[in-house]
């Protein structure tokens, strides 16, 4: 969550939108939030992000990754 965050703070800067379904600020303050107040993390609440909330993300980011895959590809 910490590299998601990391990721979409850059992608935010660069002015790429989020695609629906998708909040950068939300990432970027759980990471952050992550980052800072380790030891008020709650084990339930990260595993019902990460196996909820990230399963529809990478739904919604499917078509950043296959634009990414290409653009990587013709380099």
């Amino acid at each position: 969550m910490m590299k998601l965050g990391e990721a979409a703070n850059r992608l935010a800067k660069l002015g790429v939108l989020a695609p629906d379904g998708v909040d950068w600020a939300l990432a970027i303050a759980n990471r952050n939030f992550i980052i800072h107040q380790y030891d008020e993390i709650d084990r339930e609440l990260t595993w019902l992000t990460l196996s909820v909330d990230l399963a529809d993300w990478r739904q919604s980011l499917r078509e950043l990754f296959e634009q990414a895959a290409v653009t990587i590809d013709g380099y």
